[in-house]
This record gives structure tokens, C-alpha cells and sequence, in this order.
């Protein structure tokens, strides 16, 4: 069976609590007015720094949040992107964009951190994600014993259900 990824967009706000986007390598992940949306590897025209001469117009909100780079077994290479702003003479707008990579586990929780990725935000935001690869069960976070009494657990216990003792995820 073929894997099949997804990034899953954890916020209160929708009413599973979850925005889910099927997602392969290249993928860039946008954020746009609190909604995301992916935006094939072959449709991404960024370049690290771009140069482009300014009128009156308003500053355009930067769209790139994240970029899948890797794709693994058991967990995947995700690049964060920054954009960074400053002015070059008195009417040359530099954009600057880096990556910062980090590995994250299917089906563990990660956050980015979101005011860098808009022109004069006003406020940051912490959005948090996941990424299952749904052709794979899911392993339990849960131990299968207690680590005080050995009693046996059953998987979503949050505590056991023998001694009280609260159960390490």
C-alpha cells in the first residue's frame, strides 16, 4: 500500500478541532487569514531573496509557512519558513526567506510560530500541526503497563486504573 501523508491543522476553532490537508514532499503549507491550504512543490516560485521596486500599495501579507523536505518511515523533515523585509535605497523592497529544518514524529504535535511570515503583523500567532501517514496504523502513545504496579493498560488511559499512578505519554 502506497503511504498516504496529512498535516493536520490543530486549532479550536473549527468544530473537530482539526483542518486536515493531504501533503507530499515539496508542499508548501500557506497561511492565509487563519485557514491553510497547500501549494504544490511545482507551483512554488519563491527564491531566497527577491528585489522589487515600491509604489503607495500596502505591504502583501507573505502566504509560505512550512515546507515538506522529507517524507521518512517514521517521521519527516519539515522546513519553517521566515521572511524577512528591509529596504534597499529609498524604493526597493528586500524580501529575504530562510528555513529552519526540524524533524518532526508522525503523529506528534509541532508548532510554528507565525508573526515573522506576515509584513507588519500586529500580533503572532502559534499555530500547531501533525502529520500522520494514514496507510500506517498509528502506534499508542500509551505503555502497555503500568510503570508502579504493572498493571496492563488500556490504550487513551490517563492514569491506572489500579494504583492511580499517571500514565507517561
Amino acid at each position: 500500500m502506497k503511504s498516504k501523508y496529512v498535516l493536520k491543522w490543530v486549532t479550536s476553532s473549527s468544530e473537530n478541532g482539526e483542518q486536515a490537508l493531504a501533503v507530499r514532499e515539496g508542499d508548501v503549507i500557506l497561511e492565509k487569514f487563519y485557514g491553510c491550504e497547500v501549494l504544490p512543490a511545482a507551483l512554488d516560485f519563491t527564491k531566497p531573496v527577491t528585489r522589487k521596486k515600491i509604489t503607495n500599495a500596502p505591504f502583501k501579507e507573505s502566504e509560505r509557512l512550512l515546507r515538506i523536505k522529507e517524507l521518512g518511515e517514521d517521521a519527516a523533515v519539515v522546513a519553517i519558513l521566515y521572511q524577512t523585509t528591509s529596504y534597499e535605497g529609498a524604493d526597493t523592497l528586500v524580501t529575504t526567506e530562510t528555513e529552519e529544518l526540524i524533524t518532526v514524529k508522525y503523529g506528534e504535535e509541532f508548532s510554528v510560530y507565525a508573526k515573522e511570515q506576515v509584513y507588519d503583523s500586529y500580533s503572532a500567532v502559534m499555530l500547531t500541526f501533525i502529520i500522520v501517514d494514514t496507510s500506517k496504523p498509528q502506534e499508542q502513545k500509551t505503555p502497555n503497563f503500568c510503570t508502579e504496579c504493572g498493571n496492563k493498560l488500556i490504550p487513551g488511559d490517563k492514569f491506572c486504573r489500579e494504583c492511580g499512578t499517571p500514565v507517561q505519554q
